[in-house]
């Protein structure tokens, strides 16, 4: 929406906040739960604006959700890690020195060559329906078979599939824990660490399920019972603690096919945003 490539992005979390903008800049906020305020003039989400020098931008939680996602042209500047721009709060390192943003941080932005004159919102942008499997009224999450999905007993493979599953306050960027029907297995397996991603649900010890987030560990000790399909990962990312969520099976065929089209979207919306953009700037 603001013409980057692969540049770090600002990701803000449940709490509100409020920026100064000392360099006039070309800006865009995404995701869900906020609404944005720039010097007291409510701005849509899903579209870019034109925020002037000496400007401030507030986001206020006001709507379920999350994240919501702050970008500028050329991106935030940041400290890359392991080939990412992205902060490892375990590692301490990436990002910003390392660790989460607080009161009076000053936030450097790469160079941009564009003129901003004025604070104003561009005619381009795009709807949250439009990315449906993201912003989905619906807190349905779909899976796919993993490895130890028939380690299930046929009682619990029923209930995976048929309850609600509370998310715990206990969750964070490494996982989120559920709270709901326990489950358990046909019989007692001890098994060795194995490979984990993101989006793998495990069975934990009492019970409860527990599904991988973005910052989890690259292996696990616990029954891969089913894998989160990747389209579902961003909409799950939103979904905040004591939300329920209710898991689909689906076939790896059809999710292949969920993550093609959202890939295909996401192509068709870049493509449509850079041409506006050369349009309006030159």
């Amino acid at each position: 929406l603001v013409c980057n490539d692969h540049e770090a992005v600002m990701d803000l979390g449940y709490a509100p906040a409020e920026f100064l903008f000392q360099k006039s800049s070309l800006a865009c906020i995404t995701g869900k739960g906020f609404t944005i305020h720039v010097d007291n003039e409510i701005f849509p989400l899903w579209k870019p604006f034109k925020i002037k020098e000496g400007a401030i931008l507030k986001l206020i939680k006001t709507i379920p959700g999350a994240w919501a996602y702050l970008a500028v042209h050329g991106g935030w500047r940041a400290d890359e890690w392991l080939g990412s721009l992205t902060t490892n709060l375990t590692a301490k390192a990436g990002g910003f020195n390392g660790r989460a943003l607080k009161k009076d941080d000053a936030i450097e932005a790469n160079e941009s060559k564009i003129q901003i004159d004025e604070t104003k919102i561009l005619p381009w942008g795009i709807s949250a329906n439009e990315l449906s499997g993201v912003y989905s009224p619906t807190n349905e999450v779909r899976c796919v078979l993993s490895i130890e999905t028939d380690w299930l007993s046929p009682l619990s493979k029923d209930k995976f599939l048929s309850e609600q599953f509370a998310v715990s306050s206990q969750s964070n960027r490494m996982g989120y824990r559920l709270q709901g029907a326990a489950l358990s297995l046909s019989e007692r397996i001890e098994m060795i660490s194995s490979p984990v991603d993101f989006g793998t649900i495990q069975l934990l010890p009492d019970g409860n399920l527990i599904i991988l987030m973005a910052d989890h560990q690259t292996t696990g000790g616990y029954p891969r019972i089913a894998s989160v399909i990747k389209a579902d990962l961003p909409k799950l990312a939103q979904i905040l603690p004591a939300e329920k969520i209710k898991f689909k099976m689906i076939s790896l065929e059809e999710a292949e096919r969920e993550l093609f089209s959202e890939e295909q979207k996401l192509g068709e919306i870049k493509m449509g945003c850079h041409e506006r953009f050369k349009k309006h700037f030159g």
